[in-house]
């Protein structure tokens, strides 16, 4: 089964207090920010850690019933990691938890503003989503893609190649979570990896302005 969420739009704070910037090669600028006593990560026009995004993804989370019958979770995309955050502290799991991400920059942030590692049982991988999928043996019970530079899901990510290798290192009765934000994403490619979803054999639902819909 995949819980496949489309976001109209990332983040809407009053006010966030600017904490630190930082600048990577792949993100572009990205900015540490206080928001009601919490510090977030950001980019000039999308949350990308800690904020709406967090919430997004717990909701995400809830949706699959997310319990502890789960035992190991891969997150393509990790941000400042904010996920980890959630199924230590909010789902109670120790689940193990692999977090894949390309920028060295945001890997950094994560340990370092963010104290990652401190929840423990999980891994950090500095590699391209694609090339680990292809290169792993691995499976999980939970997968979760919120792959984004910017506010844009890469067209790597939406393609029918990458979408069947990505199911296939589900274990039986795994469960993704497919991130992904309408206002960027056209309809044709939104249908197109629904569909190649359902090809994959897993039945497809879609999470919109908090109502849930049976593709």
């Amino acid at each position: 089964m995949i819980t496949f969420i489309p976001m109209k739009k990332l983040f809407s704070y009053l006010f966030p207090l600017a904490q630190k910037k930082y600048h990577s090669k792949i993100s572009g600028a990205l900015e540490i920010n206080l928001v009601d006593g919490k510090k977030v990560l950001d980019t000039a026009n999308s949350n990308y850690s800690y904020g709406s995004l967090q919430k997004i993804l717990h909701r995400g989370l809830e949706e699959i019933n997310f319990d502890d019958t789960i035992q190991s979770v891969l997150v393509l995309g990790m941000g400042g990691g904010s996920i980890v955050e959630t199924i230590r502290t909010k789902f109670k799991s120790n689940a193990f938890i692999e977090l894949v991400d390309i920028d060295e920059e945001i890997i950094s942030i994560a340990k370092n503003e963010f104290e990652l590692e401190k929840y423990g049982n999980l891994n950090l991988i500095l590699k391209d989503a694609a090339d680990y999928i292809n290169s792993t043996k691995q499976n999980f019970d939970v997968i979760v893609i919120d792959i984004f530079i910017g506010d844009t899901v890469p067209t790597q990510f939406t393609e029918a190649k990458f979408i069947t290798e990505l199911s296939q290192h589900l274990n039986a009765n795994g469960k993704i979570i497919f991130n992904t934000m309408r206002n960027t994403m056209s309809r044709e490619v939104f249908n197109r990896i629904t569909q190649t979803l359902t090809e994959s054999g897993l039945r497809v639902r879609v999470i919109e302005k908090y109502k849930l819909q049976t593709i």
